[in-house]
């Protein structure tokens, strides 16, 4: 019979502050460690109260309800995409953040706007990476962020 390993508990918040300073450049490889960490600065940064709800990530005394989509990745066909961003969320939210990480750009889609007007490939919303400057990928998609773009 194999004998089971005894282990030490580190898993308390002085334990995991040690851990996450030690490690913060690998953690921030990690495309869902970054992507939370955005989804709480960029509420913190719009005067929202965050409260990671299933559909919504924040709460804004104007815009109501925030889902919060981060991307940084291009996929081989030019694409950029969010996932998790289909039927699943809908009437879950009032506004639908996507925050580019490869061209630093920011976008806030009203909820029956992207509902109605964007095109979803199952879960996913794609678009365009060049933003249709070079190609003609998901004109209709890229068009609709274009349309709500609200970077400064």
């Amino acid at each position: 019979m194999k004998e089971i390993a005894n282990m030490k508990y580190t898993y308390t918040k002085e334990y995991l502050s040690k851990y996450l300073y030690d490690n913060v450049s690998e953690l921030l490889d990690d495309p869902k460690f970054q992507a939370l960490i955005v989804e709480k600065k960029v509420a913190e940064d719009a005067n929202s109260s965050f409260v990671n709800k299933a559909g919504y990530d924040e709460i804004n005394p104007e815009k109501g309800r925030i889902e919060t989509k981060f991307t940084n990745y291009i996929l081989p066909s030019g694409e950029l995409r969010i996932n998790s961003a289909g039927e699943n969320k809908r009437d879950k939210f009032d506004i639908l953040r996507i925050i580019d990480g490869t061209n630093e750009r920011i976008f806030e889609i009203p909820h029956d706007e992207y509902f109605n007007k964007g095109k979803r490939y199952g879960s996913e919303f794609r678009w365009s990476s060049s933003y249709n400057k070079s190609d003609n990928i998901k004109v209709n998609n890229t068009s609709l962020l274009l349309k709500y773009e609200v970077t400064r």
